[in-house]
């Protein structure tokens, strides 16, 4: 297994990555993510098993598991499949599949049985709607009883949404429930072919931390973080953006599409829509700056996230300000830096800093030059 996270972490090093009104970037180092996903001796991701993986908007996860299913397909067959579904628009509702010619007749089963195609581009085109759920349970079914020969098989749910207390139940009761089925499959097939099947379940919304005492050992939790330092300062070269890496690592903590964001809009307009904005959201959620005790309770999170109001921490999460680590497998090189506690921590450090600005002012009125210079002075 070793051999094939080296041959996989190659193949990512030249893979580019196309984005609107971006020249085309060269993927940057996520070795350490790579084997965590790929090695089961690194106990994320298990035959039989759901692994819920999640990490901040804008972190690379989608990316990172289009190069994978990509590359792992064209360096030849080394017994290992990547099928990633796409649910990007609708929650739930299949929109992308890309599956590798080694499962073409489960596939062919599959798409005969919920009446889709497929496109060339990996659209799923159907006059019904195909719901992600039914496609996994399908394709795994499939393999486990059609499939020939041992093979390591890795489907992939991208983008679950887990935004609202509603889609939350919905999650709940699926991996619950599919968590048993699948359970069942992969154990047929590892004792009748040797193989393993495998689920990712991948998110953004930090809010999917509610549900994971509430489903218990039945999934593993998984912790996807930003770039470390020296991966972001690599992006931003090919971004060619010229603005000092201290500061950007500062502001942005190696997220991705914050560093793409900053590329497209500028700076101080990406501190202004995203930063600020999403922080009055908060506050006015919260209460707004007439509540009682507001200031107080702000200035706590920001002296030690772990210690904020549970209220304020859940809007927080609602809003994808923070996320919990506790109770995750970490794969990711989480930095010991201000803007992250042992339980929690900031997706992004601008969030950290404009909220100590606004604190320390008592007052909503900040500029994005306010954040850059409290980040520019830690």
């Amino acid at each position: 297994m070793e051999e094939l996270v080296e041959r996989v972490t190659l193949g990512l090093a030249s893979y580019m990555i196309v984005e609107p009104s971006i020249s085309p970037l060269r993927f940057v180092d996520r070795r350490r993510e790579v084997k965590a996903v790929l090695d089961e001796k690194e106990k994320v991701v298990l035959n039989g098993m759901i692994t819920v993986l999640y990490g901040p908007r804008g972190c690379g996860k989608t990316s990172l598991f289009k190069a994978l299913y990509e590359v792992v397909t064209s360096i030849g067959d080394v017994g290992v499949d990547v099928v990633v579904v796409g649910s990007e628009r609708e929650a739930w509702r299949a929109e992308k599949l890309y599956a590798p010619k080694t499962l073409n007749d489960v596939m062919r089963e599959v798409e005969g049985t919920l009446g889709f195609k497929v496109t060339s581009t990996g659209e799923v085109v159907s006059s019904i709607t195909v719901y992600a759920s039914k496609l996994i349970s399908l394709i795994v079914g499939y393999i486990a009883y059609m499939l020939r020969g041992k093979r390591k098989v890795i489907i992939v749910l991208d983008e679950v949404k887990a935004d609202s207390d509603e889609r939350l139940a919905e999650l709940r009761g699926w991996l619950e429930g599919f968590a048993n089925s699948l359970k069942w499959d992969a154990g047929k097939y590892w004792v009748e072919k040797g193989g393993s099947i495998s689920v990712i379940v991948l998110t953004s919304d930090a809010l999917v931390s509610k549900i994971r005492y509430k489903v218990g050992s039945k999934v593993n939790w998984a912790l996807i973080w930003n770039l470390p330092y020296d991966a972001m300062v690599d992006l931003s070269k090919q971004l060619e953006l010229n603005i000092d890496s201290k500061l950007l690592w500062r502001l942005t903590g190696g997220n991705p599409r914050a560093l793409m964001n900053i590329k497209t809009v500028g700076l101080e307009k990406w501190i202004e829509v995203e930063i600020l904005g999403r922080i009055w959201k908060v506050i006015k959620e919260s209460g707004g700056t007439t509540r009682t005790n507001i200031w107080d309770k702000l200035r706590v999170v920001v002296e030690n996230i772990d210690d904020g109001e549970a209220e304020l921490l859940k809007t927080m999460e609602e809003h994808n300000v923070i996320t919990f680590k506790g109770g995750s497998t970490i794969i990711s090189d989480i930095p010991e830096e201000e803007w992250v506690g042992r339980y929690y921590a900031y997706q992004i450090p601008a969030y950290y800093h404009a909220l100590k600005v606004i604190t320390a002012r008592r007052s909503l009125h900040v500029t994005p030059k306010d954040v850059i210079e409290d980040a520019s002075s830690s």
